[in-house]
């Protein structure tokens, strides 16, 4: 996460706030979309239309698709040098984009918001609808599809980004001029360099050929959509993201041809020209309601410190900017929300509380704010067993989802909250739910196979487990295959003891994975007095203790007495001692391994507590 320095967001908030001065910022609601823009009122509408049109558009077009999403913020500027200020970082610098969408999907990108979405545009491009349709396609691809590869995600983005409409027809997949230009004035890449182009590829966000490999993408994925070979893609992608087959092999299993000749197909394809698809319009399309109203300056500040909150890279600047507007105006409900999350990722459940609570009394109708008062309490008191406080945790949820019925996390949530309560039957419709309406988070499918483990319904969870082990994700490989091996030795341990092997125990996965990925595991449910006494029981997951997270700032790693180590990690003004049982073997995100050396190091941490001020390690992210 990028840090500025005090005096570097005094200036960007002088700077925009003179931005702001030179013209009124009005937001415009459509049915499905907000649209918040300094561009005019004029603009903001079309923009609206716009994209109600393509939730049409796809929903007519895309039949199994859903074009339920999450609540979606649109923020249009006027011109590059506005959005610059926001775009995602690479080696420290902005990306130049016409546009870019912040959102959930835990695959990469410029930041993640489990609950709230954003597009950012910039009116200013010729083709800024383009844009628009291009980020659209990515929030309908989070809400739609499981993990997929760079080259598909960008390449159907693409196909889907020159959709035309009006009072007749519904067209996609028209032929966009600049990208045959490219192709045809540029050197391709090898169509196996192209499969493997990741989100952390140099190509992918600075590279000069950037623009080489989105016009490569979108011919790729035109040539397979005109050809109806969506089943073998889908193959191809189930055997690289889950079976993490080698590209070539991949190819060559999925369309029975070698990488070379599949690639010359596609050169042919392109030579030989392309064709589109096209549909009725449904009547009454371009008939929509709008409200109109001017914001002022801490409302357009409050929309601008939430885009930077939910940043990766603006993380801390939006931090400052929720200050600055609680000093002016306290009740202010995004304020109030961000730095009660804030507040709750360093465990400080009182000041979390009271920013949660004057936030729900000045909008009883914002989901998230229920969800994350829901949150807190899990985190405080499910491991307790607090039954009064279960049910204060079911309220909110129900409140969130009847507010926002695709809130996938909400459901989430609650799914784990009727498990934690004994109530299995009903949390498993919960995390289904939530899983699909968000098919790429594996972390709700972690926890619906800990949901049929603790109702000892193996034929439910092993498939589950044995899918989420390939994952290349390492804290979900890493608990679906302990699940699995101890899944493994109770059914050994029945086989040798009979009947008399009684029930296991089980803890849940995560609660939630999210951009700073704050993971918290629930006590084991004990069994029914009836159950068998020990030792016949058997655990599937080895501590009993939550899994609690931390920031903060790694001082120093001891390795002296070998295979441990022993993290000294600086947070909340406290310094913990934490405990790494196998250091070769911690999981590290952001790292091959733990390194002796480090210090003085930004850190996430997911960790047991042992003791005071003590933990053992489960993972460590540097930041």
């Amino acid at each position: 996460m990028v840090r500025r320095s005090s005096l570097l967001i005094v200036l960007f908030i002088c700077s925009f706030s003179a931005l702001r001065a030179e013209q009124q910022w009005v937001e415009v609601s459509s049915p499905h979309f907000a649209v918040a823009t300094d561009g005019g009122e004029k603009r903001a509408r079309e923009v609206a239309l716009r994209f109600e049109q393509m939730r049409i558009a796809f929903g007519v077009l895309f039949k199994k698709l859903s074009v339920e999403t999450a609540p979606l913020q649109i923020i249009a500027f006027r011109n590059g040098k506005e959005l610059r200020q926001f775009s995602p970082l690479y080696g420290g610098k902005p990306v130049e984009l016409a546009g870019f969408f912040l959102g959930n999907g835990g695959q990469g990108g410029p930041g993640a918001s489990e609950d709230r979405q954003y597009i950012a545009l910039d009116l200013s491009q010729e083709d800024s609808w383009g844009t628009v349709f291009h980020e659209y396609s990515h929030l309908l691809i989070n809400s739609n599809f499981p993990p997929s590869p760079v080259w598909f995600d960008e390449g159907f983005a693409e196909y889907c980004s020159s959709l035309k409409m009006d009072k007749k027809q519904i067209a996609i997949g028209l032929i966009k001029p600049e990208l045959p230009a490219v192709l045809s004035q540029n050197r391709w890449l090898k169509l196996v360099d192209l499969f493997s182009v990741s989100h952390d590829s140099q190509i992918y966000n600075r590279d000069d050929r950037r623009s080489v490999c989105y016009a490569q993408s979108w011919l790729t994925v035109h040539f397979f959509m005109t050809k109806n070979m969506m089943k073998q893609v889908s193959a191809y992608v189930q055997m690289t993201q889950t079976g993490h087959v080698a590209v070539p092999e991949a190819i060559r299993r999925s369309f029975g041809m070698e990488p070379d000749a599949l690639e010359k197909t596609i050169e042919s394809y392109f030579r030989g020209g392309a064709t589109y698809f096209s549909v009725a319009t449904p009547p009454g399309s371009d008939v929509v309601a709008f409200n109109t109203r001017p914001l002022n300056d801490l409302e357009v500040k409050s929309v601008m410190a939430d885009l930077d909150f939910l940043s990766r890279d603006y993380h801390q600047r939006g931090i400052t900017e929720f200050q600055e507007i609680l000093a002016k105006e306290p009740d202010n409900v995004a304020a109030n929300r961000g730095l009660g999350y804030e507040a709750m990722q360093q465990n400080d459940w009182e000041k979390a509380g009271e920013y949660f609570h004057r936030a729900a009394a000045h909008d009883v109708k914002d989901p998230r704010v229920h969800y994350l008062l829901a949150m807190m309490m899990s985190r405080k008191g499910m491991s307790s067993g607090n039954k009064e406080n279960l049910e204060a945790i079911k309220k909110e949820l129900t409140a969130a989802i009847a507010l926002e019925p695709g809130y996938a996390d909400a459901y989430n949530l609650l799914g784990l909250t009727l498990s934690f309560a004994g109530e299995t039957e009903e949390a498993v419709p919960a995390l289904t739910k939530a899983i699909a309406l968000s098919p790429r988070n594996l972390w709700y499918k972690g926890n619906l196979a800990s949901t049929y483990l603790q109702a000892q319904d193996f034929e439910h969870a092993i498939p589950l487990l044995q899918e989420l082990q390939k994952s290349t994700e390492p804290g979900i490989a890493n608990m679906a295959t302990q699940q699995l091996q101890q899944v493994e030795a109770y059914r050994s341990a029945v086989g040798q003891r009979g009947s008399n092997a009684g029930r296991i125990e089980v803890s849940a996965a995560p609660i939630e994975e999210n951009e700073v990925e704050e993971n918290e595991v629930k006590k084991p449910v004990k069994a029914p007095a009836s159950t068998p006494a020990a030792p016949e029981k058997r655990l599937i997951t080895g501590a009993t203790e939550p899994v609690l997270f931390m920031k903060g700032l790694l001082v120093s790693v001891d390795c002296s007495i070998e295979p441990t180590a022993t993290l000294t990690v600086s947070s909340a003004g406290k310094k913990w001692k934490m405990l790494a049982p196998q250091a070769k073997k911690l999981i590290v995100i952001g790292a091959d391994e733990l390194s002796c050396s480090w210090k003085n190091r930004k850190v996430s941490v997911n960790y047991r507590k042992s003791g005071n001020d003590q933990g053992t390690l489960v993972s460590l992210e540097l930041e």
